[in-house]
């Protein structure tokens, strides 16, 4: 690793990068530059960020007050860069930031500080490790609870030794996973033939949906052939404490289930389902993704963003598989034969528009008909779709009311258990059977068997 025993100092934030020469600068002809030294640095919030001096610098803009720069993040051609190379001869680059300028700022020396998403590290890998085929690590903070099914010793402080089930290793198709379990922090490990941009989101999706978090990942060292890089993260260090709620069962006393392998098989139809239809897979990472970060927040946000979550999942999933299984032959023709009883009618030309236009409408398939369609095949309950209805009811047309505690206490139960609805439609798209949690309003979950049932294909 570039960063070598750094790493140690990343995950307790007292990381510091002394860098000789550092550029900052524009692509555009006649962008701003500006050069100098610093460091790069990790704040108590978790972000990173370089203590700047500039030394030299073009192009500036003569501001008496401060002002930041790019005036517009989103135009490309207005964005930042940044180039620094550490004592040791590392380079780390990174872009998408901003600078805060002032009327000193185009008469150096001056100092500034310039907070970074991440820093990268390209460099090349030995012969050696390129004959290995591709490798890919990162750590993490987050809450972790994947089965765990090897144990390694360890020895203590006072030299005792111990064996300690904290590792979970995957062979796959061609590649191998290990995910250790430390004290403060879990460490993933892939090497093989594979790739480790497609899988990493794979993994991030397994490891979260699992665990009921939003892993970060501080630290990742990519390598693909001779080519290695290296990224070190901002994150947020408030968010590796918060928790949403998972549907999967980490352990199990059932004899049929004890060996996980139910649990295992879940990443495997992850990253099946990334490769066969990517916009499935997209689709739900990110109404998960929006879920997760909603748990965070006050009731009627989480009500409003489950909701409409489900119904995502139900437009982007399983409406259109729906609509190639069913038979509207005999719909169409009920359909046909309606219009043309209502063209004899007298009606004005614009009521008889409305109602043909209605009439129409019989054909689509809306949320409310995929659900029932979902309960017919025993994918979810009819308590999931009335849960979910009142919900979706309550966020389409919100009124002033008065909370309280107890009021407050029974929306979260009732978000929770509309979270089954939500689980049940994400594991059935992962064609997933084995233990779930279920989760019950006003009292403890409980563990049920999922069979899944085939409605996509």
């Amino acid at each position: 690793m570039t960063i070598g025993k750094k790493i140690e100092h990343l995950r307790t934030g007292e990381l510091v990068l002394h860098c000789v020469q550092v550029e900052v600068f524009q692509i555009i002809d006649d962008g701003l530059k500006m050069s100098g030294h610093g460091t790069i640095k990790v704040n108590n919030a978790g972000t990173i960020y370089m203590e700047f001096i500039c030394t030299t610098s073009e192009n500036v803009p003569h501001k008496l007050f401060s002002e930041r720069l790019p005036k517009d993040p989103l135009n490309k051609e207005h964005q930042l860069y940044l180039r620094a190379k550490t004592i040791s001869g590392d380079v780390y680059v990174s872009d998408g930031f901003s600078i805060q300028i002032n009327m000193n700022s185009s008469n150096p020396p001056v100092h500034h500080y310039i907070f970074l998403s991440s820093v990268n590290c390209c460099s090349t890998a030995e012969p050696h490790q390129s004959k290995d085929g591709n490798y890919l690590y990162f750590e993490f903070a987050e809450h972790f609870n994947i089965p765990a099914n090897k144990a390694n010793s360890v020895v203590s402080s006072l030299g005792l030794e111990s064996l300690s089930r904290d590792q979970t290793v995957l062979e796959m198709d061609g590649y191998s996973i290990s995910m250790v379990k430390k004290l403060n922090y879990t460490e993933v490990r892939v090497t093989g033939c594979f790739d480790p941009d497609e899988l990493l989101q794979c993994l991030k999706f397994y490891i979260g949906f699992s665990s009921a978090s939003m892993p970060q990942f501080v630290y990742m060292l990519k390598r693909m052939g001779e080519n290695k890089q290296e990224i070190i993260s901002s994150i947020v260090n408030k968010q590796k404490l918060q928790l949403a709620s998972s549907p999967m069962v980490g352990s199990i006393g059932d004899k049929k289930y004890r060996d996980s392998v139910y649990h295992y098989k879940l990443l495997d139809n992850i990253i099946s389902l990334r490769k066969k239809n990517p916009r499935q897979f997209e689709s739900m990472y990110s109404q998960w993704e929006r879920v997760w970060y909603s748990f965070q927040s006050k009731n009627s946000i989480m009500i409003l963003t489950l909701s409409v979550a489900i119904e995502g999942l139900l437009n982007d999933i399983c409406i259109p598989a729906i609509k190639v299984k069913q038979n509207n032959l005999e719909l169409e023709a009920e359909i046909k034969k309606v219009k043309r009883q209502i063209k004899t009618l007298e009606l004005t030309d614009d009521q008889r528009s409305r109602i043909l236009g209605s009439v129409s409408y019989w054909k689509n398939i809306t949320a409310a008909k995929a659900l029932d369609y979902l309960i017919e095949q025993d994918v979810i309950t009819s308590a999931d779709k009335k849960l979910w209805q009142e919900l979706r009811n309550e966020s389409a047309h919100p009124k002033v009311r008065e909370d309280n505690l107890a009021k407050e206490r029974l929306e979260r139960e009732k978000v929770s258990s509309c979270l089954n609805l939500f689980h049940k439609i994400v594991l059935n798209t992962l064609a997933f059977s084995g233990p779930i949690w279920i989760l019950q309003a006003g009292k403890e979950p409980v563990c049920a068997e999922l069979i899944h049932t085939e409605i996509l294909n």
